[in-house]
């Protein structure tokens, strides 16, 4: 059982997601409410998965991806986000993360992500 940390600043898209996943058979080990929360947590647990919102307050997903990145590069961490703007696109690529899935999502695809 894959073990994963949801992250995001919506208490109510945290508990939900935790909720599915766990329905889902995926083991939630940790929730993080910003980028920043999400390192430590990340360092604590060493789950196998992240799923990082990307627009957040005070410490957005960009910051998280880099910094989790910078302590295990191979770290796998999904960034989960409604925003399909350009420039979020290009800061994507920029910091070259790929793994991308967008609000509103199809759970069964989330979870073949996190096996994968």
């Amino acid at each position: 059982m894959k073990k994963v940390v949801v992250v995001d600043d919506d208490e109510d898209n945290r508990n939900a997601m935790t909720d599915i996943l766990q329905f889902k058979g995926v083991s939630v080990v940790a929730t993080a409410v910003n980028g920043s929360d999400a390192v430590e947590k990340f360092s604590k647990y060493a789950p196998d998965v992240v799923l990082m919102d990307i627009m957040m307050p005070d410490f957005d997903g960009f910051y998280g991806i880099m910094n989790i990145k910078n302590i295990n590069s191979d770290a796998k961490i999904i960034a989960v986000t409604a925003d399909q703007s350009d420039e979020t696109i290009q800061k994507l690529r920029d910091i070259k993360h790929e793994l991308i899935i967008y609000k509103p999502f199809d759970v069964n695809v989330l979870v073949q992500m996190i096996n994968d």
